[in-house]
């Protein structure tokens, strides 16, 4: 999830309407987690159809899309491509913590302690390649725009609303303010659900009103989001994001806070600087048009294949027909002439 940047970031809570005209990424990775871990059987894994496959992806991502494309929205999901190096310690240190909870989960399992095989449940859950193609493939289906990163996806996704390709992006990982996006959504696949008792609102960060308000540069900006603690470096202990700004504001750059408090300066530092400054993206690709879904491939795929309900079926279908983005194969329309 990056660094931390809360205390720091002045979120404005806004309507899905604040947002309608506009071309949107989205980070598909933490969106998937998300619906993974909310929608799980007794025994804590995701929900799955009949033939034992997960579905709770799909059915995220078909309701979050259509939402937002009735909406107004033009979504662009943006998918993770290979992990830079420069992550590996992270994700071993996630594959540890993952395998710690797998065998708590089969003890209770093997004990029949299903509440805590529940909670334990999201802590093991898996993105796997076939649930990630399965994901393109409804995204194709619904005629919803998709890419896929070199490395990853909030910063590929930043580099191109920095170039004016999309409006903002749509993540719950700070790191896309370090990446240079301009504008930052949180919540925006969780608009309008309840958690803890509360329900939640899409949130809008710029970036040039947060180095406006702390008066630093986005460089530093990048320095301060290391010392915190990156997927890239575990940061310098004992500084977080109000102490790190006092830092950063009185010493300027993230080598003369570590000469200040004895810190030691990351070897690979201006590679960790590199990949925020300058994120690869595939040049050579653009973002595809979005396209109008067909309603009976629609049906083949989710209800016939997948066995969703003919209501979220039909929901679905609905949300797309009142903005125009549905057609049928057996009823042309004016559109397809």
């Amino acid at each position: 999830m990056g660094c931390n940047l809360r205390d720091l970031a002045k979120a404005e809570s806004i309507d899905l309407s604040d947002l309608a005209g506009e071309k949107i990424a989205v980070d598909v990775f933490l969106s998937a987690y998300q619906f993974i871990t909310a929608m799980t059987g007794e025994d804590g894994r995701p929900l799955s159809d009949s033939k034992s496959r997960p579905v709770a992806h799909l059915m995220g991502f078909l309701d979050r899309a259509t939402i937002l494309i009735a909406s107004g929205i033009e979504p662009v999901f943006v998918f993770d491509g290979k992990p830079p190096d420069l992550k590996r310690d992270t994700l071993n240190e996630r594959r540890t913590r993952k395998n710690v909870a797998k065998k708590k989960w089969e003890d209770a399992i093997e004990s029949g302690d299903l509440k805590a095989a529940k909670k334990i449940g999201p802590q093991i859950a898996e993105y796997t390649p076939e649930m990630v193609q399965e994901t393109k493939d409804l995204f194709d289906v619904l005629g919803v725009s998709w890419i896929e990163a070199p490395m990853e996806a909030e910063g590929a996704a930043a580099v191109r609303a920095k170039n004016g390709e999309l409006h903002a992006v749509a993540t719950q990982d700070w790191d896309a303010l370090l990446y240079g996006a301009p504008i930052m959504i949180r919540n925006l696949m969780s608009h309008g659900t309840k958690k803890f008792g509360r329900t939640l609102t899409a949130e809008r960060i710029v970036l040039q009103d947060l180095l406006d308000e702390h008066g630093i540069t986005h460089e530093q900006l990048v320095d301060l989001g290391i010392m915190i603690g990156t997927d890239f470096h575990p940061g310098f202990r004992g500084i977080g994001p109000k102490t790190g700004l006092k830092l950063i504001k009185t010493h300027g750059t993230l080598e003369a806070v570590a000469e200040e408090k004895g810190h030691v300066i990351p070897k690979n530092l201006d590679d960790i600087r590199g990949l925020f400054h300058n994120h690869p993206i595939h040049t050579d690709m653009n973002i595809p048009e979005a396209g109008r879904a067909v309603e009976e491939q629609v049906r083949r795929f989710i209800q016939k294949d997948r066995g969703f309900s003919e209501s979220r079926t039909e929901r679905a279908l609905e949300r797309l027909a009142s903005v125009g983005r549905l057609r049928s194969e057996s009823k042309p329309t004016l559109f397809d002439f």
